[in-house]
């Protein structure tokens, strides 16, 4: 389905362009990339190119006369009521009142279909995001994650491609051995026994509540001396792994996340995979070895880049080893498009990993990572501090408890994934219109309040038809409808773009908009005519609010 304002521009465009070629009065090998955006003040359209700039660098012709050309043509169009040339080399472009109308009828026929796209059908795309380490519960960090993975899922699924979420558990490595050494000092406590925590341990509250399930739980399985052993280390180390992913899986559900499928490290050691994949890189001539460990040459494909180890001396592999191996994984099940949400603190591990993805043979471009920035919990100005080294941190669950799923999903979809993140936990509870998410979610529930109103009224809305559209001349009307018109636009570039941020802002600009029109004019009022046009219109609005909101994982409430 095809509601692409820009995309009708995009084709007129090209078409002209192409015309222009073939009557071979200039000729040119490549077509600029045809670039068409919102402007930021109104008297320069609702759409904006700057074709004729680009092209002055092509053709021996000012950009007023290849403006000239290409308004000519975009003139014709019905959904345009007016194109005009901008100096230095922009064409603004006025979408017409007869095509707005036909957007409410589109979205009010259509449904959350007005917002679809196919263009990703017959394409596969994993989204593998959070993937925290089993060593403890998911952080606000990891909040941050879970709301952009997936949303992009939702987005993306709604662009036609099979999409997949996963969860990958790192459940083999030192990590795992100090986690069940922690255990296991704590265990040792609660038998009243004084020993040396282990210095680079896991040393958070939890780790005191999982001593003392294990205790309970697993009873007879623990020896009753004082020492460890390999197998009590295993044992325990697989009692706490299901513990803690146990209450990530809750956290996430609690934040209205759900996985299709969840791997683990160990699964890929046990299958020999990692083994299998370095000796295939090894006959590609990909890895070599120096100083007794194995490398992988990252500097083949990355000039600053220095090779990595894959195998160390002692045998054992590295993290990067099993990721190579988890990503052929992915690829060898038929997907086509690999994103991976991961923390800042990994940015310098994507080139390395692009490499393997490219030394296996596929393309760079099917695997993109996407790095989010840390966030930082406030309270007004007060930011809250945490001690990572003594184990202190935000739960997940505890900012969830305090603010709901809701504003939590809202706050951290708020700002660019690249941009460090100011989480104002009271701000998220306040319920005023200072707060974003009960801005926008009143603006739902207003709306509902109003139909309701119409209908207890007996006002029946007639077909589209008979609706007198052109009545909706206020300029809070047309902000509106330009707003809904775009909408599809939006959402598609947000899914080729992978920026769910900005529908958190198309959202709010919406609300803002609809907030001002119902402040100025009366919904339900003496005329008639005009009465069953802005229900429309408001009908309209909150179909298109709510479809946004539920590609972001938050509610619409029809009453707060």
């Amino acid at each position: 389905m095809n509601n692409s304002v820009k995309l009708l521009i995009e084709n007129n465009l090209k078409k002209t362009l192409q015309e222009v070629k073939d009557s071979g009065w200039i000729s040119w090998e490549d077509l600029p990339p045809v670039f068409i955006s919102q402007p930021k003040r109104e008297e320069w359209g609702d759409l904006s190119t700057n074709l004729p700039f680009l092209l002055s660098e092509k053709w021996d012709l000012s950009t007023s006369e290849i403006a000239q050309i290409l308004i000519a043509s975009l003139q014709k169009e019905d959904f345009l009521s007016r194109v005009e040339f901008a100096p230095p080399g922009f064409i603004n472009l006025f979408i017409s009142p007869s095509y707005l109308h036909q957007t409410l009828e589109k979205i009010l026929t259509q449904k959350e279909g007005f917002t679809r796209f196919s263009y990703g059908e017959g394409r596969r795309v994993q989204v593998e995001f959070v993937s925290a380490n089993p060593t403890g519960p998911l952080h606000v960090g990891h909040g941050r994650a879970a709301a952009v993975g997936d949303s992009l899922a939702n987005i993306l699924s709604k662009s036609g491609y099979q999409v997949q979420k996963e969860y990958y558990v790192n459940d083999v490595g030192g990590q795992i051995e100090r986690l069940s050494r922690s255990v296991w000092a704590r265990l040792e406590e609660l038998e009243g026994r004084k020993v040396s925590f282990p210095e680079d341990g896991y040393k958070g509250d939890y780790i005191i509540q999982i001593a003392k399930e294990a205790k309970d739980g697993l009873r007879d399985k623990l020896p009753a001396s004082c020492k460890s052993s390999q197998k009590t280390l295993k044992l325990l180390a697989d009692f706490t792994i299901r513990k803690i992913l146990d209450k990530i899986k809750e956290d996430l559900t609690r934040f209205g996340v759900k996985y299709d499928s969840w791997v683990t490290e160990s699964g890929f050691h046990k299958g020999n995979q990692v083994s299998e994949v370095i000796s295939n890189l090894k006959d590609k001539g990909f890895v070599y070895q120096k100083e007794g460990a194995l490398w992988f040459k990252t500097s083949e494909f990355f000039e600053n880049e220095e090779d990595r180890v894959l195998r160390r001396k002692s045998g054992e592999y590295t993290y990067f080893a099993s990721d190579i191996a988890y990503h052929q994984d992915k690829f060898q099940r038929g997907l086509n498009w690999v994103i991976d949400v991961w923390g800042a603190d990994h940015i310098g591990y994507v080139p390395r990993l692009k490499a393997a993805i490219q030394a296996l043979g596929y393309p760079g471009d099917s695997l993109r990572v996407i790095i989010y920035q840390l966030v930082t919990l406030k309270r007004g100005e007060k930011r809250i501090s945490v001690s990572t080294r003594q184990g202190e941190f935000v739960p997940l669950s505890q900012v969830l408890d305090e603010v709901g799923k809701d504003a939590s999903r809202f706050f951290f979809l708020s700002r660019t994934c690249n941009s460090h993140l100011d989480f104002d936990l009271e701000l998220a509870k306040k319920q005023t219109p200072e707060n974003p998410v009960f801005y926008v979610q009143y603006a739902h529930a207003r709306i509902s309040s109003i139909l309701d109103k119409a209908k207890d009224k007996g006002i029946k809305i007639p077909p589209l038809s008979r609706v007198k559209l052109d009545l909706l001349v206020a300029p809070e009307e047309r902000k509106l409808m330009r707003e809904l018109c775009l909408l599809p636009d939006m959402v598609k570039e947000v899914g080729e773009s992978l920026e769910p941020h900005r529908l958190t802002t198309w959202l709010q600009s919406v609300a803002t908009i609809f907030h001002q029109f119902y402040t100025l004019h009366q919904v339900i009022g003496q005329d008639k005519d005009l009465s069953l046009a802005r229900l429309l219109l408001v009908k309209a609005v909150q179909v298109a609010l709510r479809d946004v909101l539920n590609l972001l994982g938050i509610s619409a409430p029809e009453k707060m």
